[in-house]
Protein backbone atom coordinates (compact mmCIF):
# COMPACT_ATOMS: atom_id res chain seq x y z
CA UNK A 1 0.00 0.00 0.00
CA UNK A 2 1.19 3.82 -0.67
CA UNK A 3 1.27 6.21 2.53
CA UNK A 4 0.34 9.84 2.17
CA UNK A 5 -0.62 11.80 -0.94
CA UNK A 6 1.52 11.79 -3.59
CA UNK A 7 0.07 15.06 -5.70
CA UNK A 8 2.05 17.69 -3.57
CA UNK A 9 4.81 16.45 -4.91
CA UNK A 10 4.19 16.10 -8.50
CA UNK A 11 3.17 19.53 -8.46
CA UNK A 12 6.67 20.66 -7.04
CA UNK A 13 8.45 18.31 -9.34
CA UNK A 14 6.68 19.83 -12.45
CA UNK A 15 7.63 23.29 -10.89
CA UNK A 16 11.00 22.62 -11.22
CA UNK A 17 11.08 21.45 -14.51
CA UNK A 18 9.69 24.02 -15.83
CA UNK A 19 12.36 26.42 -14.32
CA UNK A 20 14.97 24.19 -15.29
CA UNK A 21 13.74 24.59 -19.42
CA UNK A 22 13.10 28.60 -18.65
CA UNK A 23 17.03 28.66 -17.50
CA UNK A 24 17.92 26.24 -20.55
CA UNK A 25 16.18 28.40 -23.00
CA UNK A 26 17.42 31.68 -21.36
CA UNK A 27 21.34 30.18 -22.00
CA UNK A 28 20.13 29.02 -24.97
CA UNK A 29 18.96 32.39 -26.08
CA UNK A 30 22.57 34.35 -24.40
CA UNK A 31 25.03 31.93 -26.16
CA UNK A 32 22.84 33.05 -29.81
CA UNK A 33 23.10 36.85 -29.06
CA UNK A 34 26.57 36.99 -27.18
CA UNK A 35 28.23 38.83 -29.81
CA UNK A 36 25.92 41.51 -30.14
CA UNK A 37 23.91 41.91 -26.68
CA UNK A 38 26.05 41.68 -23.03
CA UNK A 39 25.04 38.89 -20.73
CA UNK A 40 22.08 39.63 -18.63
CA UNK A 41 21.85 39.26 -15.27
CA UNK A 42 19.73 35.90 -14.39
CA UNK A 43 17.87 35.91 -11.42
CA UNK A 44 16.68 32.27 -10.21
CA UNK A 45 14.39 32.30 -7.35
CA UNK A 46 14.50 28.87 -5.66
CA UNK A 47 10.97 28.17 -4.50
CA UNK A 48 10.74 26.06 -1.10
CA UNK A 49 7.06 24.23 -0.90
CA UNK A 50 5.81 24.39 2.41
CA UNK A 51 5.87 21.68 4.76
CA UNK A 52 3.47 19.41 4.47
CA UNK A 53 0.42 18.81 6.63
CA UNK A 54 -0.07 16.04 8.83
CA UNK A 55 -2.74 13.87 7.57
CA UNK A 56 -5.56 12.35 9.82
CA UNK A 57 -4.83 9.20 10.42
CA UNK A 58 -6.65 6.94 7.99
CA UNK A 59 -9.94 5.53 8.45
CA UNK A 60 -9.25 1.61 8.63
CA UNK A 61 -10.79 0.36 5.35
CA UNK A 62 -11.84 -3.06 5.50
CA UNK A 63 -9.17 -5.12 4.07
CA UNK A 64 -9.24 -4.68 0.18
CA UNK A 65 -7.96 -7.34 -2.34
CA UNK A 66 -4.73 -7.07 -3.30
CA UNK A 67 -4.24 -6.79 -6.76
CA UNK A 68 -0.95 -6.84 -9.05
CA UNK A 69 0.14 -3.52 -9.75
CA UNK A 70 3.20 -2.26 -11.63
CA UNK A 71 6.11 -0.48 -9.48
CA UNK A 72 5.87 3.09 -10.00
CA UNK A 73 8.90 4.75 -12.23
CA UNK A 74 11.50 6.32 -10.76
CA UNK A 75 11.26 10.15 -11.44
CA UNK A 76 13.68 11.47 -12.89
CA UNK A 77 16.83 13.99 -11.12
CA UNK A 78 16.88 17.20 -12.26
CA UNK A 79 19.91 18.77 -12.60
CA UNK A 80 21.27 21.12 -10.00
CA UNK A 81 20.80 24.77 -11.78
CA UNK A 82 23.67 26.50 -10.61
CA UNK A 83 25.38 23.17 -12.21
CA UNK A 84 24.08 23.70 -15.29
CA UNK A 85 24.44 27.24 -15.45
CA UNK A 86 28.55 26.89 -14.90
CA UNK A 87 28.53 24.08 -17.30
CA UNK A 88 27.07 25.96 -20.03
CA UNK A 89 29.27 29.14 -19.08
CA UNK A 90 32.46 27.38 -19.55
CA UNK A 91 31.03 25.75 -23.15
CA UNK A 92 30.10 28.93 -24.18
CA UNK A 93 33.75 29.82 -22.92
CA UNK A 94 35.51 27.35 -25.05
CA UNK A 95 32.95 27.71 -27.64
CA UNK A 96 34.21 31.92 -27.86
CA UNK A 97 37.75 30.84 -27.02
CA UNK A 98 37.67 28.50 -30.63
CA UNK A 99 36.19 30.81 -32.34
CA UNK A 100 38.58 33.67 -31.64
CA UNK A 101 41.33 31.45 -32.29
CA UNK A 102 39.82 30.44 -35.52
CA UNK A 103 39.04 34.51 -36.16
CA UNK A 104 42.92 34.69 -35.81
CA UNK A 105 44.12 32.16 -37.87
CA UNK A 106 41.70 33.45 -40.71
CA UNK A 107 43.04 37.06 -40.27
CA UNK A 108 46.51 35.80 -40.06
CA UNK A 109 45.95 33.54 -43.64
CA UNK A 110 44.37 36.61 -44.78
CA UNK A 111 47.39 38.75 -44.28
CA UNK A 112 49.48 35.94 -45.75
CA UNK A 113 47.70 35.95 -48.75
CA UNK A 114 47.57 39.63 -49.11
CA UNK A 115 51.40 39.58 -48.35
CA UNK A 116 51.83 36.83 -50.96
CA UNK A 117 49.41 38.48 -53.63
CA UNK A 118 51.41 42.17 -52.88
CA UNK A 119 54.83 40.63 -53.36
CA UNK A 120 53.88 38.54 -56.49
CA UNK A 121 52.23 42.20 -57.82
CA UNK A 122 55.42 43.73 -57.12
CA UNK A 123 57.49 40.76 -59.06
CA UNK A 124 54.97 41.10 -62.28
CA UNK A 125 55.07 44.84 -61.56
CA UNK A 126 59.09 44.81 -61.80
CA UNK A 127 58.94 42.15 -64.57
CA UNK A 128 57.26 44.89 -66.39
CA UNK A 129 58.98 47.49 -66.22
CA UNK A 130 62.16 45.18 -66.74
CA UNK A 131 60.99 44.45 -69.89
CA UNK A 132 59.54 48.25 -71.10
CA UNK A 133 63.39 49.24 -70.22
CA UNK A 134 64.74 46.90 -72.44
CA UNK A 135 62.11 47.46 -75.19
CA UNK A 136 63.30 51.08 -74.54
CA UNK A 137 66.99 50.30 -74.54
CA UNK A 138 66.57 47.65 -77.68
CA UNK A 139 64.89 50.87 -79.67
CA UNK A 140 67.26 53.30 -78.98
CA UNK A 141 69.94 50.68 -80.04
CA UNK A 142 68.36 50.11 -83.21
CA UNK A 143 67.84 53.63 -83.84
CA UNK A 144 71.68 54.51 -82.82
CA UNK A 145 72.28 51.48 -85.89
CA UNK A 146 70.29 52.76 -87.79
CA UNK A 147 71.73 56.50 -87.80
CA UNK A 148 75.05 54.90 -87.67
CA UNK A 149 74.35 53.06 -91.10
CA UNK A 150 72.76 56.03 -92.68
CA UNK A 151 75.87 57.95 -91.90
CA UNK A 152 78.00 55.69 -93.31
CA UNK A 153 75.83 55.34 -96.32
CA UNK A 154 76.12 59.41 -96.62
CA UNK A 155 80.22 59.70 -96.14
CA UNK A 156 80.26 56.14 -98.89
CA UNK A 157 78.56 58.66 -101.42
CA UNK A 158 80.00 61.61 -100.60
CA UNK A 159 83.56 60.06 -100.93
CA UNK A 160 81.98 58.33 -104.29
CA UNK A 161 81.45 61.49 -105.77
CA UNK A 162 84.75 63.29 -104.49
CA UNK A 163 86.61 60.53 -106.21
CA UNK A 164 84.82 61.00 -109.20
CA UNK A 165 85.52 64.98 -109.20
CA UNK A 166 88.97 63.91 -108.80
CA UNK A 167 89.51 61.63 -111.57
CA UNK A 168 87.34 64.22 -113.92
CA UNK A 169 89.69 66.84 -112.49
CA UNK A 170 93.01 64.33 -113.24
CA UNK A 171 91.72 63.55 -116.87
CA UNK A 172 90.86 67.31 -117.83
CA UNK A 173 94.22 68.12 -116.42
CA UNK A 174 95.84 65.17 -118.12
CA UNK A 175 93.92 66.04 -121.39
CA UNK A 176 95.17 69.95 -120.87
CA UNK A 177 99.12 68.92 -120.17
CA UNK A 178 98.52 66.74 -123.78
CA UNK A 179 97.55 69.52 -125.71
CA UNK A 180 100.24 72.08 -123.80
CA UNK A 181 102.63 69.07 -124.77
CA UNK A 182 101.71 68.87 -128.24
CA UNK A 183 101.43 72.80 -128.68
CA UNK A 184 105.14 73.29 -126.97
CA UNK A 185 106.86 70.76 -128.57
CA UNK A 186 107.89 72.70 -131.52
CA UNK A 187 108.53 75.63 -129.13
CA UNK A 188 110.60 73.57 -127.53
CA UNK A 189 112.57 72.48 -130.00
CA UNK A 190 112.58 75.98 -131.34
CA UNK A 191 114.02 77.35 -127.84
CA UNK A 192 116.76 74.98 -127.03
CA UNK A 193 119.24 76.17 -129.82
CA UNK A 194 118.22 79.59 -128.51
CA UNK A 195 118.84 79.01 -125.24
CA UNK A 196 121.99 77.07 -125.72
CA UNK A 197 123.27 80.30 -127.71
CA UNK A 198 122.43 82.25 -124.97
CA UNK A 199 124.10 80.45 -122.45
CA UNK A 200 126.83 79.84 -124.64
CA UNK A 201 127.40 83.78 -124.79
CA UNK A 202 126.66 84.62 -121.10
CA UNK A 203 129.29 82.12 -120.15
CA UNK A 204 131.66 83.61 -122.42
CA UNK A 205 130.55 87.26 -121.20
CA UNK A 206 130.63 86.15 -117.82
CA UNK A 207 134.60 84.50 -118.07
CA UNK A 208 135.55 87.83 -119.95
CA UNK A 209 134.13 89.96 -116.58
CA UNK A 210 135.34 87.64 -114.42
CA UNK A 211 138.85 88.41 -115.98
CA UNK A 212 137.92 91.96 -115.94
CA UNK A 213 137.10 92.56 -112.48
CA UNK A 214 140.32 90.16 -111.61
CA UNK A 215 142.86 92.44 -112.94
CA UNK A 216 140.85 95.60 -111.30
CA UNK A 217 141.04 94.28 -107.96
CA UNK A 218 145.30 93.53 -108.71
CA UNK A 219 145.56 96.67 -110.13
CA UNK A 220 143.74 98.11 -107.03
CA UNK A 221 145.93 96.35 -105.00
CA UNK A 222 149.40 96.98 -106.65
CA UNK A 223 148.67 100.84 -106.68
CA UNK A 224 148.57 100.78 -102.19
CA UNK A 225 152.20 98.49 -102.53
CA UNK A 226 154.94 100.07 -101.25
CA UNK A 227 158.27 97.61 -102.00
CA UNK A 228 160.30 97.35 -98.96
CA UNK A 229 164.02 98.44 -99.06
CA UNK A 230 166.73 95.93 -100.46
CA UNK A 231 164.50 94.16 -102.09
CA UNK A 232 166.06 91.65 -103.85
CA UNK A 233 165.16 90.05 -107.01
CA UNK A 234 161.67 89.16 -107.90
CA UNK A 235 159.97 88.07 -104.97
CA UNK A 236 156.63 85.92 -105.86
CA UNK A 237 154.49 85.76 -103.10
CA UNK A 238 150.41 83.82 -103.27
CA UNK A 239 147.88 85.12 -100.85
CA UNK A 240 144.27 83.63 -99.88
CA UNK A 241 141.82 87.11 -99.28
CA UNK A 242 138.33 86.44 -98.38
CA UNK A 243 135.85 89.22 -99.44
CA UNK A 244 132.12 89.79 -98.88
CA UNK A 245 129.29 90.64 -101.38
CA UNK A 246 129.95 94.10 -100.40
CA UNK A 247 134.42 93.82 -101.64
CA UNK A 248 135.06 94.24 -98.24
CA UNK A 249 138.07 91.80 -97.07
CA UNK A 250 137.50 90.08 -94.03
CA UNK A 251 140.34 88.30 -94.00
CA UNK A 252 144.02 87.60 -95.82
CA UNK A 253 146.24 84.52 -95.56
CA UNK A 254 149.48 83.85 -97.16
CA UNK A 255 149.23 81.02 -98.99
CA UNK A 256 153.04 80.86 -100.58
CA UNK A 257 155.62 83.50 -99.45
CA UNK A 258 157.88 84.86 -101.68
CA UNK A 259 161.19 84.55 -99.16
CA UNK A 260 161.25 88.03 -98.53
CA UNK A 261 158.85 88.36 -95.22
CA UNK A 262 159.15 92.25 -96.19
CA UNK A 263 157.36 92.09 -99.26
CA UNK A 264 154.92 89.54 -98.05
CA UNK A 265 153.95 92.20 -95.46
CA UNK A 266 153.85 94.84 -97.77
CA UNK A 267 151.71 92.94 -100.09
CA UNK A 268 149.27 91.63 -97.25
CA UNK A 269 149.01 95.75 -95.73
CA UNK A 270 148.17 96.97 -99.41
CA UNK A 271 145.49 94.38 -99.63
CA UNK A 272 143.72 95.63 -96.20
CA UNK A 273 144.16 99.04 -97.83
CA UNK A 274 142.26 98.19 -100.58
CA UNK A 275 139.34 97.27 -99.40
CA UNK A 276 136.65 97.59 -100.34
CA UNK A 277 137.75 95.82 -103.47
CA UNK A 278 135.96 96.31 -106.87
CA UNK A 279 133.27 93.24 -107.35
CA UNK A 280 131.33 92.26 -110.45
CA UNK A 281 127.54 93.45 -111.21
CA UNK A 282 126.49 90.09 -112.20
CA UNK A 283 125.72 87.81 -108.77
CA UNK A 284 127.52 84.91 -110.33
CA UNK A 285 130.14 86.23 -110.88
CA UNK A 286 129.98 87.71 -107.64
CA UNK A 287 129.90 84.90 -106.30
CA UNK A 288 133.19 83.50 -107.59
CA UNK A 289 134.81 86.79 -106.08
CA UNK A 290 133.93 85.26 -102.26
CA UNK A 291 137.52 83.52 -102.18
CA UNK A 292 140.00 85.43 -104.51
CA UNK A 293 143.65 83.71 -104.70
CA UNK A 294 145.86 86.67 -105.74
CA UNK A 295 149.70 86.13 -107.00
CA UNK A 296 151.99 89.75 -106.19
CA UNK A 297 155.27 90.17 -107.79
CA UNK A 298 157.56 93.51 -108.16
CA UNK A 299 157.83 92.87 -111.84
CA UNK A 300 154.82 91.19 -112.49
CA UNK A 301 153.13 92.63 -115.89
Amino acid sequence: MRSGNPAPRRGLAAALTALVHLLFFALIAYSVNWKTHAPEPVMVELWQPPAPVPAAPPTPLPPEKVTQTEPPKAEPVMPNPDIALEEQKRKLAAQQARQAELLAQQQAEAEKLAAKQKKAQEKQLAAQQLAAQKLADQQVAEQKLAAQQLAKKKLAAQKKILQQKKQAALRQMVEQQTRAEFSSESARALNSSRQAALASRQSAEQAQMSKEYQDKIKAKIRGKIILPEGLQGNPHAEIDVSVLPSGDVTDVKLTHSSGQPAYDEAVERAILKASPLPMPPNPAVAQQFRNLDLTFSPNEN
